[in-house]
């Protein structure tokens, strides 16, 4: 199934919950919950409140802690080969915006939708040490020429926009406890991840293909395809009011 028809499916099963009722309508906003979670996408905080008695509105951010790895890149300098250490920095940061729908009551699985939303550099790169500014590192199939300090730059691209779905079990709206404890599963959709490289000569992001074999360029050729990120996160849920 495409994405669009998910969502779509997603937004029809919102939309068809019961909404006449006037206890139904008592639902909307009567409590609201704060909760702390840890899992795939890092650490997170968000705030929940019931919109029916069918759906939890949640919104909040999730930030993947830094961390980094370094490889080995190849250049050629006036005639010879040489290979110059580059380090890698991964980090995201995203604001959240998810509707939980619980198909029936008094029940603590639910349907997630929703979307991250954030920053699209998830990956930084650059050597460790000055080359010469007329030499180009070999990223991918480009050759990549640093700054006039020695310095070349290259990143991973996502998108800015990440729409979700998922499953999960445990309310964010506690009714009867003020503590509960929920988990979910699902995926973040963040489409197809681009390569670019700085270009000083240009002045502007280049994007790149990553075919060769030296240690970074493979780490760039893995990231590049993935296209979807599994998101498994347990959250510790605490009722305001």
């Amino acid at each position: 199934m495409k994405l669009q028809n998910i969502i779509l499916t997603f937004a029809l099963a919102l939309f068809m919950m019961p909404q006449n009722s006037k206890a139904q309508d008592n639902y909307i906003f009567n409590h609201l919950s704060a909760d702390v979670e840890v899992g795939s996408t890092g650490w997170g905080i968000s705030i929940s409140a019931p919109l029916t008695r069918y759906v939890t509105l949640r919104t909040g951010f999730n930030s993947m802690p830094q961390f980094s790895f370094s490889g080995d890149v190849k250049y050629t300098s006036h005639g010879t080969r040489n290979e110059v250490n580059v380090k890698a920095k991964m980090h995201m940061t995203d604001f959240k915006l998810l509707a939980e729908i619980y198909p029936f009551n008094n029940c603590s699985f639910h349907i997630t939708g929703g979307f991250y939303l954030g920053q699209e550099d998830l990956l930084k790169a650059q050597n460790t040490e000055p080359i010469d500014p007329e030499d180009g590192l070999e990223i991918g199939d480009q050759i990549v020429f640093p700054e006039a300090d020695g310095v070349a730059h290259a990143k991973l691209k996502v998108n800015t926009f990440k729409p979700y779905v998922g499953l999960g079990f445990g309310r964010s709206v506690p009714v009867n406890h003020r503590f509960n404890v929920a988990c979910d599963l699902g995926v973040e959709f963040w489409g197809k991840p681009k390569v670019e490289a700085w270009s000083p000569i240009s002045n502007e992001w280049v994007e790149v293909t990553t075919t060769k074999d030296d240690d970074l360029n493979k780490t760039l050729n893995t990231f590049s395809k993935i296209k979807a990120w599994p998101v498994a996160n347990i959250r510790f849920i605490y009722r305001l009011f």
